[in-house]
């Protein structure tokens, strides 16, 4: 007997013209999964639309959209540039598809911004074998067709009738209008989407709410339409590209390509690259018993050794003269989670020094500091990694201490790790100002030289220069907008036209310090970012095992000048936040909230959100309110944004600690700007928390 069959995002969602999960127009109520990250373009006249999609969490995701409209010219362009939109979308899920139901979403589209094609629907997918069909209802451009009249008009007559475009002014872009939703007349939207044997090609039909009469808010924009049937294909390449075509309004082709990855779980690496661990048969009790010592300076050396071929770098060890307990304190490279680390040094010590010792304390040491401090019985560890026993049931006998201020400096062994030490690197990076009004889109590779020289275990200095391998910046990026602040941000455009053959992205010393258990402290001074140099100072609370910190930055910086040498502008100003940290119970969300005076002089907080992923990656959306108002912080109204941070391992067969953030502003205005001063103690000590040893129990078998 034929029955319904449960849908799966992986094998047959696609994405759609406007960066929503959709088919050509329309959005559907499907998703790409959790985690997933999907980059695309698509070309369909007159636009050409640029978008990020990005699902947090399993019951929401989101699209942010750059539209090149080309048959409009930009107000501020000397240089007959096109206009260009940005939006933003939304969809929540309302219930998930079972046998019977379908999967019902609702969505707001371009809901924040000039509206232009702003959007609300309700659209529920049903799977059925190989087809996927969609029905659903709009308002707005979705609506825009018709078909029948609100039903909300019968008791309220408000909506009856739906404003066109943005109705605050250019200075209020930005934001809600809330008054405008689910107004006006709606129309039937839906589609069907055929997967043979759900293989990488898709056909799909659909019919389209939108009628094209009310393009732009204006009649000279209107685009001509045959039919609100459109018909197309997709074919996934290798998993991870899109590519679509598809014949639409009757009369146009349109052509799209997408990439997306999942970063929910980590990815898969091949076997037999990086330094792993020792089998665990090398942990035997048989051939524990003719190893059973102490610590002497060539058994340290030994451990020392083999650990830092792992990435584990040891900087003391000192054992108590009873044989109770062993202490070590460490730093890593290996990975973003403790617990590898913690793994192999225990596996590394039981192999050397066997019974020798009751118990092992491990201290992290972070930036010189004790960042977290945990102990437990070597037996318990023995009999899991050896098989008797769960790693679960050796969690329960971890027990997490308070760091100390005081060090290592009495250890038996503490000159392990010497100074001064020096590493460096180069990394390509990427410099990009998309949506200006001199070219829709410019930016440049470049090659980022950086080193850091540890002079002691608190002590550091870095820098980095990049320089420019190809661009296509020219001399654009002049066009200057009018600001009611002092030009805090807007100028960035002129420091990456100036710097663009080459600039000192960071020259800097940093001091952290302990200044008592769970309270880390930070002086900085040295040119810090593109724009700013000075000095800085920072204090963090963060208690052992707590979900939360709280930390207070003050920063004295100018701004550099253009160019991006060593010569300043004579701009100077005092900054300083107190931020709130709290990593929230349900789905790995953080929320951050800090409070204080920005570059501009302005005064307000700043909402940070975000969601992390085993894999180590997170995604992130941000907002900030100050006293200044929209008439003079200028198109925007307020301060805005979202970032992705992804781990430097994402894409490596060898894991390793760290990650990188691309962060993105729609429209870079001078209000609510913070600076990007030395080495923030809360980015700093993430990855060393000892409250998440418990999070991922096979972490210690890797």
């Amino acid at each position: 007997m034929m029955q319904w069959l449960p849908f799966s995002a992986e094998s047959t969602a696609w994405v759609n013209n406007y960066g929503q999960v959709g088919l050509g127009q329309t959005p559907t109520a499907r998703s790409m999964g959790e985690g997933a990250l999907d980059f695309g373009y698509a070309k369909f006249d007159p636009y050409r639309a640029y978008t990020l999609h990005a699902q947090p969490l399993p019951w929401l995701q989101g699209t942010f959209r750059f539209t090149d409209i080309r048959n409009r010219l930009a107000e501020a362009s000397t240089t007959g540039e096109t206009f260009t939109d940005k939006g933003f979308d939304v969809q929540l899920r309302l219930w998930e598809e079972s046998d019977r139901w379908p999967q019902v979403a609702l969505g707001l589209m371009d809901f924040a911004g000039t509206g232009l094609f702003s959007s609300e629907y309700l659209v529920a997918s049903k799977r059925y074998y190989d087809f996927d069909f969609h029905l659903g209802v709009g308002w707005g451009r979705l609506g825009s067709s018709e078909d029948f009249s609100n039903p909300a008009g019968i008791v309220f007559d408000r909506f009856d009738d739906r404003p066109r475009g943005f109705q605050g002014g250019i200075e209020n872009t930005g934001q809600l209008e809330a008054e405008t939703w689910f107004r006006g007349d709606m129309a039937v939207f839906g589609g069907v989407v055929w997967t043979p044997n759900r293989g990488p090609l898709s056909l799909f039909a659909e019919l389209e709410g939108n009628d094209y009469q009310s393009e732009q808010s204006g009649s000279r924009f209107n685009l001509p339409s045959d039919s609100r049937v459109n018909v197309g294909a997709n074919l996934r390449v290798l998993g991870a590209l899109d590519l679509g075509v598809s014949f639409q309004r009757g009369r146009e082709l349109v052509l799209s390509a997408h990439t997306h990855g999942q970063f929910a779980q980590e990815p898969e690496r091949p076997n037999g690259l990086g330094a792993g661990p020792f089998p665990v048969r090398a942990y035997s009790t048989a051939q524990l018993r003719p190893t059973s010592k102490r610590i002497d300076p060539a058994t340290v050396r030994r451990i020392t050794r083999e650990l830092s071929l792992q990435g584990i770098f040891l900087h003391a060890m000192d054992g108590d003269g009873e044989g109770r307990r062993l202490t070590i304190w460490f730093g890593q490279s290996l990975s973003d989670s403790l617990a590898p680390a913690a793994g192999r040094i225990a596996r590394t010590v039981i192999r050397y020094t066997g019974r020798a010792y009751d118990e092992y304390a491990l201290v992290d040491l972070t930036g010189g500091m004790e960042s977290a401090r945990f102990v437990f019985p070597r037996a318990v560890f023995h009999h899991a990694i050896a098989g008797d026993a769960s790693i679960e049931e050796f969690l329960a006998y971890l027990y997490i201490e308070q760091p100390r201020r005081k060090g290592y400096s009495d250890a038996a062994f503490n000159r392990l790790l010497a100074y001064p030490a020096f590493t460096y690197n180069v990394t390509p990076q990427v410099r990009t100002n998309i949506g200006g009004v001199d070219q829709f889109a410019v930016g440049q590779v470049l090659a980022r030289v950086a080193g850091t020289l540890q002079v002691s275990k608190g002590w550091s200095f870095t820098g980095a220069a990049a320089l420019n391998v190809v661009e296509n910046i020219g001399n654009r990026l002049g066009t200057q907008f009018p600001s009611g602040l002092p030009r805090v941000r807007s100028d960035i455009g002129l420091y990456q036209r100036e710097g663009k053959d080459y600039y000192l992205a960071q020259l800097e010393t940093n001091y952290l310090f302990p200044i008592a258990s769970d309270l880390y402290g930070r002086l900085s001074a040295g040119i810090f970012e593109e724009m700013y140099g000075g000095l800085a100072t920072e204090v963090l609370y963060r208690p052992t095992g707590a979900r939360w910190a709280v930390g207070a930055d003050v920063n004295r910086v100018r701004q550099r000048d253009f160019d991006q040498r060593f010569s300043f502008r004579d701009y100077e100003v005092t900054t300083g936040h107190l931020t709130y940290y709290h990593d929230l119970p349900w789905y790995n969300v953080r929320a951050v909230v800090s409070a204080g005076q920005y570059l501009a002089g302005d005064r307000g907080m700043t909402f940070d959100f975000s969601r992390g992923f085993r894999s180590g990656a997170r995604f992130g959306v941000f907002a900030t309110f100050t006293n200044v108002s929209s008439q003079q912080f200028g198109e925007g109204s307020f301060d805005k944004g979202f970032y992705i941070t992804i781990p430097l391992d994402f894409f490596s067969p060898r894991t390793a600690k760290g990650a990188t953030t691309f962060a993105f502003r729609p429209l870079v205005r001078d209000g609510g700007q913070k600076v990007s001063a030395g080495r923030a103690l809360y980015d700093t000590l993430q990855f060393s928390h000892a409250r998440t040893l418990r999070n991922d129990p096979e972490a210690w078998t890797q």
